[in-house]
């Protein structure tokens, strides 16, 4: 300890006023001293450090930083320099006399720098070291790496900005996938271009590049989807006693190409019988399966592909109509005065099922038992409307893709698929009548309006649209509540578990009735629900936005012309509708055209990473027929 402080009381003697020392890498003079040292910065600042903040460069006299300048050093002196202390070390003055003759400020200055690049010398300024040839052929093996690595970085980063790859480049466009897809938030590649880190600017980036095209949607990535490739293992359907209803016609009528069938429907006399896909028998309350649809929420549907909730083969075992014989949860429903649905029986079932396609169901409905069906299923929507439902019928399509091919069709209004709808709403209906009759605890929906709604007819796409934004989001909880969209007093969603997990979520509790067993908590059943919402939310986010995507897509591909309606307008911007892509469109108009007025459009472009298109207005007419002069 002695020792050490002999040698700072040594070191403070040779610290004199304008005296060179180095503090935090820059140049700096001593001012005064003391127990503290007033030091002037090349900023003409000063500021009071220890002894322990700086290093003695050079005793001075040194009376302004401007006259501290780098030197220039002759090669072979720093040769020779380098040759005499390979066997002994020196301090920086002694080096500095031997590369420059003399241990002037601004020479030892250069020095320091010298012994910071590390290269020729090592170690501090008391104790110097020539590093070996060995050591010096390393560190300039490594710069010239280093070098031709930044090379060609900065060629790549030129390839990029003038969207010229080479095949060698797909290795490094990864990176900005990454970004693009939302599994990183940052990407280096991305910040040496200066640009911003977003998944938009990354999808734009690729798209510039030819990385990618306009096929490849990003939403079912950027949203962590995949598809249940590690899924629980499915057990075989337990054996229980179930009611034989064979005997029953029974109707699984869905969209052309559905592969998920869970629900179906028969007319027995004066009531209907809902048959339901039977999914709580395999995925019951906490197990392995119910966990792992509860993470999923609910099935995804993009153009390109399904991503459904559940593992294909509870669909192979349960979908109604895919085997000979289909277990069924059966719900048989009659009708009071009012019309309103009563359960008359809800039982385990054995179901013989006939799959119809909406279209072919259609075809059939002057015939039995479709006409019956729809005179009851009609008088049911009836007494809806008279309730207060909203019947709000916006145009619908179905986009497909595969590979490098887009269609979009239109989905028609159809007597088969209202006489569908409005048997699946009934069901709703009578199981939430009956769960509070029965005190059990399940997902209820419901949804109220904004303010009062008058619903308007069926052609005037504007006024739909904005009775639409009068309607505010449905919820759903445990708790009870009208859902004036429906015109119902209480609803909940029952008719899908082999998609929805809410659903699914009644059917376990039904069952807990019929086997006479405690119900799910309410307060578990809360926060399942509460868990499978934001999922929920999500996935029809990525449903959106893939439509969306597709949609731009399928326009930019055929050069898009059309026609469209408008449905809202603020001053000199309006919204319109395109009925047969069944989207909705933004641009200037002139303020005086009418809602409802027809234009013909032209896609003139679009940026796909935001999800917007570009039109131009062609020709068109106001409500009442006349001209619109543009």
């Amino acid at each position: 300890m002695q020792t050490l402080l002999n040698q700072i009381r040594i070191y403070k003697m040779t610290i004199k006023l304008n005296s060179l020392v180095v503090y935090k890498n820059s140049p700096a003079i001593i001012k005064s001293v003391g127990d503290k040292y007033e030091i002037e910065l090349l900023n003409n600042s000063s500021k009071k450090v220890r002894i322990k903040d700086f290093q003695l460069i050079h005793s001075g006299p040194v009376s302004s930083l401007n006259n501290i300048s780098k030197q220039k050093i002759d090669k072979n002196s720093l040769k020779d320099a380098w040759e005499l202390i390979l066997e002994e070390g020196v301090d920086l003055s002694e080096l500095s006399e031997l590369i420059f003759g003399e241990n002037s400020p601004s020479n030892a200055w250069t020095t320091w720098e010298l012994l910071c690049e590390n290269f020729y010398f090592k170690g501090d300024i008391d104790l110097i070291e020539a590093r070996s040839e060995e050591e010096i052929n390393l560190i300039l093996a490594k710069k010239e790496s280093k070098a031709a690595a930044e090379q060609e970085r900065e060629e790549l980063l030129n390839r990029i900005r003038k969207a010229c790859l080479i095949p060698e480049d797909s290795k490094f466009m990864k990176e900005i996938e990454q970004v693009a897809f939302g599994t990183t938030l940052t990407c280096r590649l991305m910040q040496d271009l200066k640009l911003e880190q977003t998944p938009e600017k990354a999808h734009e980036v690729l798209l510039k590049t030819s990385s990618w095209n306009n096929f490849i949607n990003p939403y079912p990535q950027r949203f962590n989807i995949s598809k249940p490739d590690n899924a629980p293992a499915v057990p075989e359907l337990p054996p229980e006693e179930r009611m034989d209803l064979t005997h029953l016609e029974a109707f699984a009528i869905d969209d052309e190409g559905s592969n998920d069938p869970d629900d179906a429907i028969s007319l027995d006399g004066d009531s209907i019988w809902v048959h339901i896909a039977d999914v709580a028998s395999i995925v019951t309350p906490g197990s392995e399966l119910d966990i792992f649809a509860r993470d999923r929420g609910t099935n995804l549907y993009v153009p390109e592909n399904i991503y459904p909730m559940l593992p294909k083969k509870i669909t192979e075992i349960l979908g109604l109509g895919l085997n000979k014989i289909s277990p069924a949860l059966s719900i048989k429903l009659k009708f009071d005065e009012e019309f309103n649905p009563l359960i008359e029986k809800i039982i385990l079932s054995s179901i013989k099922v006939t799959r119809l396609t909406y279209n072919e169901a259609n075809d059939q409905i002057e015939n039995e038992p479709f006409k019956s069906l729809l005179n009851i299923t009609d008088k049911y929507g009836q007494k809806r409307i008279a309730n207060g439902a909203v019947n709000i019928n916006l145009p619908e399509v179905k986009i497909k893709y595969q590979p490098d091919k887009i269609s979009i069709s239109p989905i028609h209004e159809l007597l088969s698929r209202q006489l569908v709808q409005e048997a699946m709403l009934m069901t709703g209906e009578a199981i939430a009548k009956f769960a509070i009759a029965n005190d059990i605890p399940i997902p209820f929906a419901s949804q109220t309006f904004k303010q009062d709604i008058t619903v308007p007819e069926q052609d005037d796409l504007a006024g739909m649209f904005n009775c639409i934004r009068k309607l505010k989001p449905g919820t759903v909880s445990t708790t009870t509540s009208k859902h004036s969209g429906l015109g119902l007093e209480c609803y909940s969603r029952v008719t899908s578990p082999l998609r929805r997990y809410p659903d699914l979520l009644t059917h376990q509790q039904i069952r807990k009735f019929l086997q006479q067993s405690p119900f799910i908590d309410d307060e578990i059943v809360s926060k399942q629900i509460s868990e499978v919402q934001p999922v929920i939310k999500d996935y029809r986010t990525v449903e959106r936005n893939s439509n969306k995507h597709w949609t731009l897509a399928y326009m930019d591909s055929i050069n898009w012309t059309g026609e469209a309606v408008l449905v809202d307008k603020y001053y000199n911007k309006g919204t319109f509708i395109i009925p047969e892509l069944a989207y909705e469109a933004r641009l200037q108009i002139d303020d005086k055209m009418e809602l409802n007025a027809k234009v013909q459009l032209e896609f003139t472009g679009m940026n796909l990473p935001t999800l917007t298109g570009s039109f131009r207005i062609m020709k068109g007419c106001d409500p009442n027929g006349t001209k619109i002069s543009l």
